[in-house]
């Protein structure tokens, strides 16, 4: 193999951290060609090798860098990884522990992957015994390094299963929370998961239960803030094993699932799983609620009789409007309660695969992604209206993710508007018309304009200080152009909160008998007040500005999915941040309100290159006088 020229072992590192293991795998091959010595190139190759499952060659690189280095803890630790995963829990259990003894009980990594390990095995309290003040001091390093931001986001899981040897299930689901949104990959997801699967086979009771309802946590929580919208999912709903049809003939359903449904379905470029497909370590029926829930398209064969067919297939009609399509054998006779509903018939028999079905169903998916048509009677009768409750964040907490090659940086920032101090600028999401909400509306723009009212001593409005400057520059005129941002001051919002101008920026535009949405170009309204900071003239400051907060600029008004929306108005800001290198500009914020939109924006800000890993704070800086 002829060395791979500029293969760079910090560059390799930093796609491992990304898990992106092929992309590393041939540069690390290289590397190891050229300097055969080094420990650490032979450590990182079998670390790429066991993320891609090839246990065996992980074990041999592996065991050939601790020959090359024999005090390298991690390498023991990943040795014991790769035990692990083939089921070797006692040679696991030795080179952790050999981690452990290298480390002079220091390495925490090893120390949770031993007692991980003990608790499988159920000696656990011995383990505990012999390591209690090891583990509580593991504990305290990883609040050091979680709370200086380093080490992220191992320190959070480090910490969550820290909390779960000791007992604490609160703190552990409060760290594995915070773990996850600092992660910046999936696969450290997988991987965090490695204990909790081995403690979910413990024989002591509530270790296992417990290990269970964290390993369905971190799939929620997974599924949530690495959701890929690009990715869509069936879950089908069926009977399972070989059955007697109406007709007495036997039919192996797991076989027309594997050769006709699954087929069907990933030909048209969904993901296909089945209720059996569910990992055994997670809550099985919690998870198969979700999944039927969250799933695109659902398939309900209804050939028999089966119970458990049609309490899933009611879930889903109430869950679901829309695109739940039913398929039946040849032989089957539909019930009177779904008789009037349109089936789908297939015929499987002798291990023929129906053609005319297949193409039935590709087109009743098609039809029903691409469609706005009901096909639940539930829906139609009771016009049920089902989503997820916003889980509003309390804390005011910074995510902030450097800008490579660059002191600037974006971040977010979560929780209620109210508890946020230090921004120079807040922007106004407002309309065409440059009308503020009224002060009791559920708006940014009516807290905006009550807290920067001035009350009278009972606490009533005395004086719309934004709202009578705002009326003022418009001077009459019923609208602006869309993407348009007007500059104010900030009225009471500066002595409360340190805000030096309040940008209103027309993102949304209204029709009559219908409502608002949001203008076409809404990122647009992301350049123009990232200009207007840099325009002393205009910005009511009279200098440049060096932060700003947003809120997600037509979040409450996009029909359908608001990533590509909110990608759009990120990419916005890192150009006119490449553009300008001069700019005053160091930090733009956007706002998170709520769990789903905190899941929401990290999503689309992990799809960046140029952004590093986030880097966790309280609350801002202050800002410059």
């Amino acid at each position: 193999m002829q060395p791979i020229p500029g293969a760079d072992l910090a560059l390799i590192e930093t796609w491992i951290a990304k898990g992106q293991f092929e992309r590393a795998r041939k540069p690390l091959e290289s590397l190891a060609l050229s300097d055969p010595t080094s420990a650490r190139v032979w450590k990182n190759l079998g670390v790429v090798q066991q993320q891609l499952g090839k246990h065996e060659q992980a074990e041999k690189l592996l065991l050939h860098a601790i020959e090359l280095d024999g005090g390298d803890v991690d390498a023991h630790c990943s040795l014991g990884g790769v035990y692990r995963s083939q089921g070797n829990l006692a040679q696991a259990a030795a080179q952790f522990e050999q981690g452990l003894a290298l480390s002079d009980n220091q390495s925490t990594f090893a120390l949770l992957n031993y007692l991980a390990t003990c608790a499988r095995a159920g000696t656990l309290d011995a383990a505990l015994a012999r390591y209690g003040d090891a583990l509580d001091a593991g504990a305290t390093r990883c609040v050091e390094e979680y709370d200086a931001g380093r080490n992220l986001p191992w320190a959070c899981f480090d910490l969550a299963q820290c909390h779960f040897l000791r007992g604490d299930r609160a703190g552990c689901r409060d760290a594995v929370t915070e773990a996850v949104r600092l992660a910046n990959a999936g696969w450290q997801l997988d991987s965090a998961t490695a204990s909790y699967r081995l403690m979910a086979e413990s024989p002591v009771e509530r270790t296992r239960a417990d290990a269970v309802d964290v390993l369905a946590l971190i799939d929620a929580l997974k599924n949530e803030y690495f959701a890929e919208p690009n990715r869509k999912r069936c879950f089908v709903i069926m009977p399972f094993g070989t059955k007697l049809d109406a007709a007495d003939e036997q039919v192996d359903f797991d076989e027309v699932y594997e050769n006709f449904i699954k087929p069907t379905i990933e030909s048209e470029g969904l993901e296909c799983i089945r209720c059996d497909e569910v990992d055994e370590a997670g809550n099985i029926h919690k998870r198969m609620f979700q999944l039927i829930w969250r799933a695109d398209v659902a398939i309900a064969d209804v050939s028999l009789p089966n119970p458990n067919v049609f309490y899933e297939l009611g879930i889903r009609h109430t869950l679901h409007r829309a695109v739940t399509i039913i398929i039946r054998n040849r032989n089957a006779t539909l019930p009177f309660n779904i008789a009037n509903l349109n089936a789908i018939e297939y015929d499987c028999s002798q291990g023929a695969i129906d053609p005319e079905a297949r193409g039935r169903i590709r087109r009743a998916i098609s039809a029903g992604l691409g469609e706005d048509a009901s096909d639940s009677h539930v829906y139609e009768t009771l016009g049920l209206r089902i989503s997820d409750p916003p889980r509003v964040i309390g804390r005011c907490d910074v995510y902030g993710y450097p800008i490579r090659n660059s002191d600037r940086r974006l971040a977010l920032i979560t929780g209620d508007l109210r508890n946020v101090r230090g921004i120079e600028v807040w922007v106004n999401s407002e309309n065409t018309n440059m009308q503020m909400a009224r002060f009791f509306d559920f708006a940014i723009s009516s807290m905006i304009r009550f807290e920067g009212a001035r009350k009278s001593r009972t606490g009533h409005v005395a004086e719309d200080l934004i709202q009578n400057e705002l009326a003022e520059i418009m001077c009459g005129e019923r609208s602006v152009p869309e993407a348009a941002v007007i500059a104010t001051g900030p009225g009471e919002l500066q002595s409360k909160y340190g805000v030096q101008a309040i940008f209103h920026a027309a993102s949304v535009r209204g029709t009559i008998g219908e409502g608002y949405e949001p203008v076409r170009d809404i990122h647009r309204c992301i350049t123009n007040a990232l200009a207007l900071m840099d325009d002393p003239a205009a910005n009511v400051a009279g200098r440049a500005l060096s932060s700003i907060l947003f809120p997600l600029l037509g979040i409450g008004f996009a029909r359908g999915d608001f990533r590509p929306l909110l990608h759009r108005q990120i990419e916005a800001a890192l150009e006119y941040l490449a553009g300008h290198p001069d700019s005053a500009i160091e930090t733009i914020y956007f706002l998170a309100w709520s769990e789903q939109e905190l899941a929401l924006c990290q999503s689309v800000l992990r799809s960046f290159d140029v952004l590093g890993a986030p880097v966790r704070s309280r609350q801002p800086p202050a800002a410059h006088g």
